[in-house]
């Protein structure tokens, strides 16, 4: 999974948290946008040279 689409489920999570009171989801949400800002940037054509 990129890091774009773990950002924003750990968004949705806080969001849903925030909805329905829940502290322990909106800290699990925020970890894992954490966890997706710290993780290293994508290399989409990081093959290109191997396929050509």
């Amino acid at each position: 999974m990129t890091s774009i689409a773990v950002r924003i489920g750990g968004r949705v999570k806080r969001l849903i948290a925030e909805i329905i009171n829940d502290g322990g989801l909106a800290e699990e949400g925020t970890q894992q946008i954490k966890k997706a800002e710290t993780a290293p940037p994508a290399k989409p054509f990081d093959n290109l040279d191997k396929l050509t």
